[in-house]
């Protein structure tokens, strides 16, 4: 099957074994190779009041999106407090350490996929002086990768504008990149979605996998032409090929975080259904 829906808080928390001072680092893994995905890890991350992540450093790209909380993320020769709505990026080969006072919990993808063989993570000897901890100056263009999202950054709905994508196949969307190669980042794109009542994204796939993570609102979902409704809390994966189309439900607008996995090509990047259908009757006899 190219399409995975994940329900709210199915999947189980585990402890991490990198989590020090007394209490826990947890994740709760929702998109893996489980339920088919070869190119992302996406799940969420918590760390509990007091506790620690040392430095360390991965052979994979990882971003944060703050949805709970606060977090301190030392990267960079900068100690970073993010807030809610904060995201950050850890460049594959960056040093860098995790820190909550009051509790924090986030959004977190990792691509290429972790391994246990050969090893992906390593710690990396020394420490952090956590009381540089600092709210981002996000205005400073020398902030490093770190941004905050907010209601004002999403256009007017219309058609979609976006790398990869022509035609009049997604209407009514309004979208803000968060994460993307403009960003720094390499091997992933995440961005924020909102269609209004009456829009859509009609039926089509993709040579990358897709993620969607449901923030506001419920939508009617299509995948390889099954139907599901998903709501709050529910995470959508789509693979290569996998054939998906949105459209909002209950009079109200849908609002997700979305993945993609790998990056789309520059060219080509969305293949429509109803346009090759059409082609199919041009041709027709």
């Amino acid at each position: 099957m190219r399409h995975a829906v994940l329900r709210a808080n199915e999947k189980p928390w585990v402890k991490v074994a990198e989590s020090t001072g007394g209490s826990a680092y947890r994740r709760q893994v929702v998109i893996d190779e489980a339920c088919g995905s070869v190119h992302m890890t996406l799940g969420w991350g918590a760390l509990d009041p007091g506790a620690e992540v040392a430095p360390l450093a991965h052979s994979y790209e990882k971003s944060l999106y703050v949805v709970e909380g606060e977090v301190d993320l030392a990267l960079g020769g900068a100690v970073h407090r993010l807030r809610v709505d904060d995201y950050a990026l850890v460049p594959l080969g960056a040093v860098h350490a995790l820190r909550s006072s009051p509790g924090a919990r986030w959004l977190e993808v990792i691509a290429p996929q972790a391994r246990e063989e050969p090893r992906d993570t390593f710690a990396v000897p020394g420490s952090v002086d956590w009381s540089a901890a600092a709210v981002p100056d996000f205005a400073n263009p020398l902030r490093g990768p770190v941004g905050h999202f907010d209601e004002s950054q999403l256009p007017p709905a219309s058609q979609l504008q976006m790398e990869g994508y022509s035609g009049g196949d997604v209407v009514g969307i309004r979208l803000k990149m968060l994460i993307d190669r403009v960003f720094g980042a390499q091997h992933m794109n995440v961005f924020m979605v909102e269609f209004q009542p009456g829009g859509a994204g009609n039926s089509h796939d993709h040579p990358l996998e897709e993620a969607y993570v449901i923030v506001s609102g419920a939508a009617d979902a299509l995948l390889d032409g099954q139907r599901y409704t998903v709501n709050v809390g529910d995470v959508v994966w789509t693979g290569v090929g996998g054939v998906h189309a949105f459209f909002p439900s209950g009079g109200a607008p849908v609002r997700w975080i979305e993945i993609q996995a790998p990056q789309p090509p520059a060219q080509h990047a969305f293949r429509f259904a109803q346009q090759w259908k059409h082609l199919e009757e041009v041709l027709a006899p």
